[in-house]
């Protein structure tokens, strides 16, 4: 992974108020979840307590509960806020949720793991709405290769992780590279586009990009 590379995740309108999902990125399992203020925290997947998965906790005001023994870790900093079998105890400073670095920009959630800058100067602000997405089992470099082939236009400042349509001009493409050989596409809309479930190029680029991988099997 390039140190200090921003990957776009998930679009924001998926992580809903008070929701928190699983997703993987990088083969690396995280908890992506919105506070009732809508803050969003991108946390390892993994309660520092007993291990369970904090995606399958729930979301109190600001704050993520675990669902196994009901810790308590805040947004802010990930710190355990209450033990509830211990409720009268102040909990160990040195029992921590990770966070990792995140940003919402251009209607998506963008994950850091390394630590990063609030804002980078490399992004634009963009209005840009949620045109589906798709999970293909094919590797990144075979998407790109896609990409370009099919016209499209790499944006340097995302290392290859968003994709402009010179033709259709509302159109942008975002890549999450969620496992070794496993990539989920996004598509996104210029505001001013009209709106769709399913952009008809993720169709196309799954059944094109799969029925390749079955020839060469």
């Amino acid at each position: 992974m390039i140190t200090g590379q921003w990957i776009p995740l998930v679009p924001s309108i998926l992580i809903e108020t008070g929701e928190v999902e699983q997703v993987l990125v990088r083969d690396k399992d995280v908890a992506v979840w919105r506070s009732m203020q809508g803050h969003v925290q991108i946390w390892e997947n993994r309660c520092p307590h007993r291990s369970v998965r904090l995606s399958l906790g729930q979301v109190q005001g600001e704050s993520l509960v675990c669902a196994y023994h009901g810790w308590q870790f805040a947004a802010e900093d990930g710190h355990c806020q209450r033990i509830p079998a211990q409720p009268e105890q102040r909990a160990p400073k040195s029992v921590c949720a990770r966070s990792y670095a995140v940003m919402e920009n251009s209607g998506l959630i963008w994950y850091g793991e390394d630590a990063l800058p609030d804002i980078d100067p490399l992004f634009e602000e963009i209005q840009l709405v949620y045109a589906g997405s798709v999970t293909i089992s094919v590797t990144l470099s075979q998407v790109q290769d896609y990409l370009l082939a099919a016209g499209l236009t790499e944006c340097a400042m995302h290392n290859g992780l968003s994709w402009r349509d010179d033709a259709d001009r509302t159109l942008r493409i975002y890549l999450t590279p969620t496992q070794t050989n496993v990539v989920t596409v996004h598509a996104m809309l210029l505001q001013s586009a009209k709106p769709t479930q399913c952009h008809p190029l993720l169709k196309q680029m799954r059944e094109n990009l799969e029925s390749e991988k079955l020839s060469h099997a």
